[in-house]
Protein backbone atom coordinates (compact mmCIF):
# COMPACT_ATOMS: atom_id res chain seq x y z
CA UNK A 1 0.00 0.00 0.00
CA UNK A 2 2.84 2.33 0.70
CA UNK A 3 4.31 1.78 -2.79
CA UNK A 4 0.93 2.50 -4.45
CA UNK A 5 0.47 5.60 -2.31
CA UNK A 6 3.96 6.85 -3.20
CA UNK A 7 3.39 6.12 -6.90
CA UNK A 8 0.06 7.98 -6.81
CA UNK A 9 1.68 11.05 -5.21
CA UNK A 10 4.47 11.02 -7.81
CA UNK A 11 1.97 10.93 -10.70
CA UNK A 12 -0.09 13.68 -9.08
CA UNK A 13 3.00 15.89 -8.76
CA UNK A 14 3.95 15.28 -12.40
CA UNK A 15 0.45 16.17 -13.58
CA UNK A 16 0.39 19.31 -11.41
CA UNK A 17 3.73 20.46 -12.84
CA UNK A 18 2.54 19.79 -16.41
CA UNK A 19 -0.65 21.82 -15.81
CA UNK A 20 1.40 24.65 -14.30
CA UNK A 21 3.74 24.68 -17.33
CA UNK A 22 0.85 24.64 -19.82
CA UNK A 23 -0.85 27.48 -17.95
CA UNK A 24 2.37 29.50 -17.96
CA UNK A 25 2.87 28.88 -21.70
CA UNK A 26 -0.74 29.95 -22.42
CA UNK A 27 -0.28 33.18 -20.43
CA UNK A 28 2.99 34.02 -22.20
CA UNK A 29 1.44 33.34 -25.62
CA UNK A 30 -1.58 35.49 -24.80
CA UNK A 31 0.58 38.39 -23.64
CA UNK A 32 2.79 38.05 -26.69
CA UNK A 33 -0.19 38.23 -29.05
CA UNK A 34 -1.63 41.28 -27.29
CA UNK A 35 1.65 43.18 -27.53
CA UNK A 36 1.96 42.60 -31.27
CA UNK A 37 -1.31 44.32 -32.23
CA UNK A 38 0.07 47.58 -33.72
CA UNK A 39 -3.29 49.34 -33.94
CA UNK A 40 -3.98 49.32 -30.21
CA UNK A 41 -1.53 51.71 -28.61
CA UNK A 42 -2.39 53.75 -25.53
CA UNK A 43 0.10 56.58 -25.99
CA UNK A 44 0.61 58.99 -28.87
CA UNK A 45 2.77 57.47 -31.55
CA UNK A 46 5.62 58.96 -33.53
CA UNK A 47 4.70 57.96 -37.08
CA UNK A 48 5.68 61.09 -38.92
CA UNK A 49 8.60 59.52 -40.78
CA UNK A 50 7.08 56.11 -41.49
CA UNK A 51 5.45 55.43 -44.85
CA UNK A 52 1.75 54.61 -44.96
CA UNK A 53 1.01 50.95 -45.49
CA UNK A 54 -2.73 50.30 -45.66
CA UNK A 55 -4.11 51.93 -48.81
CA UNK A 56 -7.75 53.04 -48.83
CA UNK A 57 -9.36 54.49 -51.95
CA UNK A 58 -12.47 56.59 -52.52
CA UNK A 59 -14.02 56.53 -49.07
CA UNK A 60 -16.50 59.09 -47.81
CA UNK A 61 -15.44 61.31 -44.94
CA UNK A 62 -16.38 64.59 -43.30
CA UNK A 63 -14.02 67.44 -42.41
CA UNK A 64 -13.85 67.95 -38.64
CA UNK A 65 -12.58 71.15 -37.03
CA UNK A 66 -10.55 70.49 -33.91
CA UNK A 67 -10.28 73.88 -32.21
CA UNK A 68 -6.84 74.74 -30.88
CA UNK A 69 -5.57 76.65 -27.86
CA UNK A 70 -8.35 75.56 -25.55
CA UNK A 71 -8.19 76.05 -21.78
CA UNK A 72 -6.60 73.20 -19.79
CA UNK A 73 -8.29 69.97 -20.69
CA UNK A 74 -8.71 70.77 -24.40
CA UNK A 75 -6.58 70.73 -27.54
CA UNK A 76 -3.43 72.71 -26.70
CA UNK A 77 -2.07 73.03 -30.25
CA UNK A 78 -3.20 75.01 -33.28
CA UNK A 79 -6.56 74.46 -34.98
CA UNK A 80 -6.68 71.24 -36.96
CA UNK A 81 -8.93 70.15 -39.81
CA UNK A 82 -8.99 66.38 -39.80
CA UNK A 83 -11.28 63.72 -41.27
CA UNK A 84 -13.87 61.37 -39.81
CA UNK A 85 -15.14 58.31 -41.65
CA UNK A 86 -17.91 57.62 -39.13
CA UNK A 87 -21.38 58.09 -40.69
CA UNK A 88 -22.72 59.40 -37.38
CA UNK A 89 -20.33 62.38 -37.71
CA UNK A 90 -21.57 63.33 -41.19
CA UNK A 91 -24.37 65.59 -40.02
CA UNK A 92 -23.29 66.80 -36.60
CA UNK A 93 -21.37 69.64 -35.08
CA UNK A 94 -19.33 67.27 -32.93
CA UNK A 95 -17.34 64.16 -33.75
CA UNK A 96 -16.83 60.76 -32.23
CA UNK A 97 -13.42 59.72 -30.99
CA UNK A 98 -11.88 56.50 -32.24
CA UNK A 99 -10.44 54.71 -35.25
CA UNK A 100 -12.64 56.80 -37.56
CA UNK A 101 -10.42 59.89 -37.15
CA UNK A 102 -7.77 60.45 -39.79
CA UNK A 103 -5.00 63.02 -39.38
CA UNK A 104 -3.16 64.07 -42.56
CA UNK A 105 0.57 64.28 -41.92
CA UNK A 106 1.12 67.16 -44.31
CA UNK A 107 0.17 70.84 -43.93
CA UNK A 108 0.18 71.25 -40.12
CA UNK A 109 -1.72 68.01 -39.54
CA UNK A 110 -4.75 69.35 -41.44
CA UNK A 111 -6.42 68.88 -44.79
CA UNK A 112 -5.36 71.40 -47.44
CA UNK A 113 -6.68 74.97 -47.13
CA UNK A 114 -9.31 74.46 -49.86
CA UNK A 115 -11.09 71.89 -47.68
CA UNK A 116 -10.89 73.60 -44.27
CA UNK A 117 -14.64 73.94 -43.84
CA UNK A 118 -16.11 71.97 -40.94
CA UNK A 119 -18.83 69.57 -41.97
CA UNK A 120 -18.13 69.36 -45.70
CA UNK A 121 -18.29 65.87 -47.08
CA UNK A 122 -15.44 64.64 -49.20
CA UNK A 123 -14.21 61.55 -50.99
CA UNK A 124 -10.66 60.66 -49.96
CA UNK A 125 -7.94 58.18 -50.81
CA UNK A 126 -5.01 57.69 -48.46
CA UNK A 127 -2.33 55.44 -47.08
CA UNK A 128 -2.87 54.80 -43.39
CA UNK A 129 -0.04 54.48 -40.89
CA UNK A 130 0.16 51.31 -38.83
CA UNK A 131 0.17 53.10 -35.52
CA UNK A 132 -2.94 54.25 -33.71
CA UNK A 133 -2.84 57.33 -31.50
CA UNK A 134 -2.32 60.43 -33.65
CA UNK A 135 -4.36 62.70 -31.38
CA UNK A 136 -4.60 63.19 -27.65
CA UNK A 137 -5.95 65.74 -25.21
CA UNK A 138 -4.79 66.58 -21.68
CA UNK A 139 -8.14 65.47 -20.25
CA UNK A 140 -8.02 62.06 -21.95
CA UNK A 141 -6.15 59.00 -20.79
CA UNK A 142 -5.14 57.66 -24.15
CA UNK A 143 -4.80 58.57 -27.78
CA UNK A 144 -6.98 58.05 -30.82
CA UNK A 145 -7.01 58.36 -34.61
CA UNK A 146 -4.60 57.38 -37.38
CA UNK A 147 -1.99 59.39 -39.24
CA UNK A 148 -2.48 59.20 -43.00
CA UNK A 149 -0.71 60.21 -46.18
CA UNK A 150 -3.60 61.82 -48.07
CA UNK A 151 -3.28 60.89 -51.75
CA UNK A 152 -6.54 62.38 -53.09
CA UNK A 153 -9.40 64.54 -51.81
CA UNK A 154 -12.43 65.95 -53.61
CA UNK A 155 -15.83 67.32 -52.67
CA UNK A 156 -18.57 64.70 -52.55
CA UNK A 157 -21.15 65.27 -55.25
CA UNK A 158 -24.54 66.19 -53.75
Amino acid sequence: MSVNHSLCITHFNQIARMIARLTWIAIVCLLNLQCKVPDKQTAPCDCQSKAGKKEIKNIEAVVVHRVGNQPPGGNQGPDQYILSTSPKDFGGASFSIGENLLVPRQDSLSVSADFRKPGIRVIVSYKRKECYGALTSPDMHGAYGYYIDLTAIQLKAP
